[in-house]
C-alpha cells in the first residue's frame, strides 16, 4: 500500500541519519585508507606497470584478446614481462583504490536487498528467492549464491583521489575560490556557473560549505540497452563542482556512483541508492580525510550535496511528490492547484478557468502570472509548506486518509534524501532543479509538434477542424520534413548530430538533440509563413526564452527578459490552444507551467545548462557502446562502469594517463586566448583576389598604416581555425572545393566587434549590425598573418560580411529569426582573428519565394558545456 511506502522510506531514511563508516559494507582496507589517506601520489616508476596500464588504457573499447595480442607481439621487443591482462586490471583497482560495493537485488529488478531489505530471502513485491534455489538446495542451505548483483562506486575513494597530485589539487580550489569572489563583490550582474546561485552562495555564508569541502551535483536516469528487448537499466553519477566548467564535465572527471541492472525498472529506487546514499551520509557526518597534495597537508572534507537532477518520471520517485499528473503537480512544490476533465483524474495545471466548469476542488478564478522573477520568500515558504504537509501525510491513519492527505498536499512519501545531514545538502525540496535538457529537447517539442501535426489526443467534445494551428499535415509536412533534412550540409560538424528529415525520422529514434536543434534552431525560420502569425510569435517567445536560458553567460537584465517573454508565451499557449474548454485541458501540461518558474529557478540555482542531463547520456552513451559480452549485457555494463570509476580516479592521481588535449596536429599555430591556427595552408606567399583589396586596404588605414597606389600584398593563407569553445571554423577557400552533399559547412561565424565607423561602413558600402552588442555575422574567406611595420604581427581573416537581419522579422519574431542577405564580394571585410566567437550555421530562408540569398543563423545551444566533454575532431589537412 501507498502508506506501507511511506513506512518503508522512512526505514531507509532512518538508517542514513544512523550511518557511519564502521557500518559501511567496504573492506578493512579500504575503509583504513579513508581515515587515513596516502601523503603522496601512487608509485608509478615499475616501467611494466606504466607501459601495461596505457596500452590497457588505449585498448578500453577493444577486447581482452587485443592486449593479450598487444603483450605478445612485444615480448621479444622489451627487457622486461608486461603484466598480464588480470594483472593490470588488478593493479589499476589497487592503485585507484575504488572498490565497488556489490550488493544483492531481485532478479527482475523489483528490490535491492538492502536497509530494511537486507534480510529478506525472497522479494517482498514479486516473491522471487533471492539466492540461487538450486545451489540452495544441492548445498542443504550452505551455499547462498545471490541471482542477481548491482554495483556501488562510493565516493570516499574518487574524491581522494582527486587531490593526491598537486596539480589536480589545485584546480579543485576552483570554487571556493570562484565563491569567494563573487560573495566579496556583494552582487551578481552576470550568471555564469552554478555558483552563482543564491541557495549555494547562502550555504557558503553559514558556514555550510567551507573551502576543503567538496561540492557535488547527483544525476540519475534510464536507458534500454536493446530496442528489441525488454533492457532497461539505471545509472547514477556524481558531478564534481569544485572544478571549473571546462573540465567538470569531461569523461575523466565525471564520477560513476551507480549501475543498476535490468531488465527492468525499479520498483523501490531507493533501496538501489541507498548504499551510495549510506556511504555520503557516512562522509558527511564523520569527514573524509583527504591528503591534499598543493598544501602538502591532510584536510577534511564533508561533500556537500548541491543539486539533485532527473527527468520527470524518474524526479517523481526522488523527490516524494505526487508528480505531473497529481493536482499539486509542479516539480517546484508551487502551491498552484490544477484542474481534471470531467469524470477524469488526472490534473493538468491551467492558470484560466474554463467555461461551464464546476469541478470541486478544481473550479477556482483564473491565477494571475506565477512565479515572480524575485521570489526568494516565495522559496522560503515552499519549504515551510513542505515540511507542514509531510507531517500531515506521516499523520495518516488509514487508506483512506492516506489518499485525501496525499491530494491535499501533493506529497507521496519523504526524500530519501532528507536522510542527509541537513546541513550537508541543500534543503527538500530546494534541491530539485528544472531538468532543460528533458524540459526543452523532449518535452515541450513532444507538445508543441503534436499540436502543429495534429497527433496530439482530441478529446470526443472536442473538433480537429477547429484546430487553425494544424498546419503540419499531409503535403506540407512532407515538403517541411525534406527542407529539415537538406539543410543537413549548412549545420556545421560541430553541432553534433544535424537533425534528419522529421517526416520520414521522428518516429525511428529522433535524439534528443535532434529536436533541439529542429525545433529552436530551425522552426522559428522554416514555420515562418506557415504556422498563423499570431501562433508563430507565441512560439517564438518561448524560442528566445529557452536560448537565453541554454547560454552560459546570462546578464540579469537578459534572464529577466527571458522570463518575461516565457510568461507571456504560457499566458498566450492558454488563450491561443486551450482557449478555456474542458475538453482542451490535455494541452497545458507541466512542460509549459514549468517555463514559469525556468528563470526565477535560475537565479536560485544557478545556470541552468550547467544542470542538466547531458552528462549523464554521455555516459550511459559510452557505457553502452564499451559492452562486449551481449550474453550478459547487464554484468557487462556494471564491471565497465566500475572500471571507469577506477580509471578515472587513477588519471587524477597521474595525469600522464590522460591523453593531452591541448596538442594540436602538426603545423598547427597557437596564437593564444585559446585560438590556433589549423593547416591547410599556403606553400608561398600568394596575391589576394581585386574584389578582396580593398577590404585589406581598408584595415591597414584604419590601424594609421598608408598604403601606395601600386599596393599589391601577398599573403599566405591559412584554412582553419581552433575557437576557445572547441569549434573549429574552416574558411571557403578549400570548402569551396567539396561538393555540398559532402559538406557540413563550417566557414561562417559570429563576430563581436565594432567594425569600423559609420563613415568607413557607407564608403565601403557595407552594413553594422546595432543589435546585441554589435554581433556580425560573416562567411571566412580564408586566414592569414600580416607583418606591419615594427615587425608586429596581426592575426586576420578576410571575411565576407552577411546583411543586417530582416528588422520586420526580427522585430515580429521577438529576435528569434535573424535572417540576413549574403554579402558575396561586395561585403568584403578583413578582422581580428580574435574577434570571432562561434562557428554558426547559415542556412537558406526560403519562406518567401521573392528571397534572393537570404539565410537564417542558427546558433548552438549549450555549446561550453558540450564541447567541454566532446571535443571537436581536428585531424590533419
Amino acid at each position: 500500500s501507498r502508506i506501507e511506502d511511506f513506512t518503508i522510506t522512512e526505514a531507509f531514511i532512518s538508517a542514513l541519519q544512523a550511518a557511519s563508516l564502521d557500518n559501511d559494507p567496504l573492506p578493512a582496507d579500504v575503509l583504513n585508507r579513508l581515515r587515513h589517506p596516502p601523503q603522496q601520489a601512487p608509485d608509478f616508476s615499475d616501467p611494466a606497470l606504466r607501459l601495461s596500464i596505457k596500452i590497457h588504457l588505449a585498448l578500453t573499447n577493444a577486447s581482452q584478446e587485443s592486449y593479450n595480442l598487444v603483450r605478445e607481439a612485444l615480448r621479444d621487443e622489451l627487457e622486461f614481462d608486461l603484466l598480464s591482462y588480470s594483472q593490470v586490471k588488478s593493479q589499476i583497482a589497487e592503485l585507484s583504490g575504488v572498490v565497488p560495493i556489490v550488493q544483492h537485488m531481485c532478479v527482475n529488478t523489483c528490490v535491492a536487498f538492502t536497509g530494511p531489505f537486507a534480510d529478506h530471502d525472497t522479494c517482498p513485491i514479486c516473491q522471487e528467492p533471492r539466492y540461487d534455489p538450486h545451489k540452495l538446495r544441492t548445498s542443504r542451505g550452505r551455499v547462498k549464491s545471490p541471482r542477481q548483483v548491482f554495483h556501488t562506486m562510493p565516493l570516499g575513494p574518487q574524491l581522494q583521489a582527486r587531490r593526491r597530485h598537486p596539480e589536480m589539487a589545485e584546480k579543485m580550489q576552483y570554487r571556493d575560490q570562484r565563491m569567494q569572489e563573487i560573495l566579496a563583490s556583494g552582487r551578481i550582474k552576470t550568471f555564469d556557473d552554478l555558483y552563482c546561485g543564491t541557495d549555494l552562495l547562502a550555504a557558503m555564508q553559514k558556514g555550510q560549505i567551507t573551502s576543503s569541502d567538496s561540492v557535488l551535483l547527483f544525476s540519475i536516469d534510464g536507458a534500454q540497452l536493446y530496442q528489441s528487448k525488454a533492457s532497461d537499466c539505471w545509472i547514477y553519477l556524481w558531478i564534481l563542482l569544485d572544478l571549473a566548467p571546462d573540465m567538470r564535465y569531461k569523461k575523466a572527471h565525471i564520477l560513476p556512483g551507480g549501475i543498476i541492472p535490468g531488465p527492468n525498472k525499479p520498483k523501490n529506487l531507493d533501496s538501489f541508492l541507498f548504499p551510495g546514499l549510506h556511504h555520503l551520509a557516512a562522509l558527511q557526518r564523520e569527514g573524509l580525510q583527504v591528503w591534499d597534495a598543493a598544501k602538502s597537508k591532510i584536510v577534511t572534507d564533508h561533500p556537500f550535496l548541491d543539486l539533485i537532477g532527473a527527468d520527470t518520471p524518474a524526479m517523481a520517485v526522488l523527490d516524494g511528490l505526487v508528480g505531473p499528473q497529481g493536482r499539486l503537480g509542479c516539480r517546484f512544490y508551487c502551491d498552484y492547484p490544477g484542474r481534471r476533465k470531467p469524470g477524469g483524474s488526472q490534473y493538468y495545471p491551467a492558470c484560466l478557468k474554463p467555461l461551464d466548469y464546476e469541478i470541486q476542488g478544481c473550479d477556482h478564478d483564473d491565477t494571475a502570472s506565477i512565479a515572480s522573477f524575485y521570489y526568494y520568500h516565495e522559496i522560503s515558504d515552499n519549504m515551510c509548506r513542505y515540511l507542514r504537509n509531510l507531517q500531515v501525510v506521516r499523520s495518516s491513519r488509514n487508506q483512506a486518509e492516506f489518499r485525501r492527505n496525499r491530494l491535499e498536499t501533493g506529497i507521496c512519501k519523504p526524500s530519501i534524501f532528507s536522510g542527509l545531514p541537513s546541513s550537508h545538502r541543500l534543503p527538500i525540496p530546494a534541491c530539485f532543479p528544472p531538468d532543460l535538457m528533458h524540459l526543452a529537447s523532449l518535452n515541450l517539442t513532444d507538445l508543441l509538434l503534436g499540436l502543429w501535426r495534429g497527433v496530439i489526443d482530441c478529446d470526443p467534445d472536442d473538433d480537429k477542424s477547429s484546430w487553425d494551428w494544424m498546419v503540419l499535415r499531409r503535403q506540407v509536412w512532407i515538403d517541411h520534413g525534406k527542407a529539415v533534412g537538406a539543410a543537413r550540409s549548412y549545420l556545421p560538424g560541430s553541432f553534433d548530430r544535424p537533425p534528419r528529415n522529421p517526416a520520414d525520422k521522428i518516429s525511428s529514434g529522433y535524439k534528443a538533440w535532434e529536436f533541439l536543434t529542429y525545433v529552436f534552431g530551425y522552426c522559428p525560420a522554416m514555420l515562418c509563413g506557415i504556422l498563423p502569425l499570431h501562433y508563430w510569435q507565441n512560439f517564438c517567445k518561448l524560442v528566445v526564452g529557452v536560448r537565453i536560458l541554454h547560454q552560459h553567460r546570462i546578464t540579469s537584465a537578459e534572464l529577466l527578459h527571458a522570463h518575461k517573454l516565457l510568461i507571456e508565451f504560457c499566458d498566450e499557449f492558454e488563450e491561443l490552444y486551450y482557449q478555456r474548454l474542458p475538453s482542451r485541458l490535455h494541452f497545458c501540461r507541466q512542460s509549459v507551467h514549468q517555463m514559469r518558474h525556468a528563470a526565477p529557478e535560475s537565479r536560485r540555482t544557478g545556470l541552468l545548462a550547467l544542470a542538466t542531463q547531458w552528462p549523464m547520456e554521455r555516459l550511459i552513451g559510452d557505457l553502452g557502446q564499451e559492452i562486449r559480452q551481449p550474453s550478459n549485457p547487464f554484468a557487462n555494463l556494471s564491471q565497465q562502469g566500475v572500471l571507469r570509476a577506477q580509471v578515472n580516479a587513477l588519471k587524477s592521481m597521474i595525469p600522464e594517463l590522460e591523453r593531452d588535449s591541448s596538442k594540436f596536429p602538426r603545423g598547427s599555430l597557437d596564437l593564444g586566448d585559446g585560438f590556433v591556427l589549423l593547416r591547410a595552408m599556403d606553400t608561398m606567399a600568394r596575391p589576394i583576389s581585386p574584389c578582396q583589396l580593398p577590404a585589406l586596404q581598408h584595415y591597414l588605414q584604419s590601424i594609421g598604416f598608408q598604403t601606395t597606389q601600386n599596393f599589391a600584398p601577398a599573403v599566405v593563407r591559412w584554412a582553419r581555425l581552433r575557437l576557445p569553445n572547441g569549434q573549429v571554423a574552416r574558411s571557403a577557400w578549400k570548402e569551396s572545393l567539396k561538393p555540398l552533399s559532402r559538406l557540413r559547412i563550417a566557414r561562417n561565424v559570429k563576430v563581436s566587434c565594432c567594425l569600423m565607423s559609420l563613415t568607413d561602413l557607407l564608403t565601403c558600402q557595407i552594413f553594422q549590425i546595432h543589435l546585441h552588442n554589435q554581433v556580425h555575422f560573416a562567411e571566412v574567406q580564408f586566414y592569414f598573418r600580416l607583418t606591419i611595420d615594427g615587425g608586429q604581427e596581426k592575426n586576420l581573416a578576410m571575411v565576407s560580411l552577411f546583411g543586417p537581419p530582416d528588422p520586420n522579422l526580427l522585430q515580429l519574431s521577438s529576435q528569434a529569426v535573424w535572417s540576413c542577405t549574403y554579402g558575396g564580394e561586395q561585403n568584403m571585410l578583413v578582422i581580428d582573428i580574435k574577434s570571432i566567437q562561434s562557428v554558426v550555421g547559415m542556412v537558406p530562408h526560403t519562406s518567401d519565394p521573392t528571397w534572393v540569398d537570404r539565410y537564417f543563423v542558427v546558433e548552438r545551444m549549450g555549446l561550453e558545456i558540450s564541447y567541454s566533454s566532446i571535443p571537436e575532431n581536428v585531424p590533419d589537412e
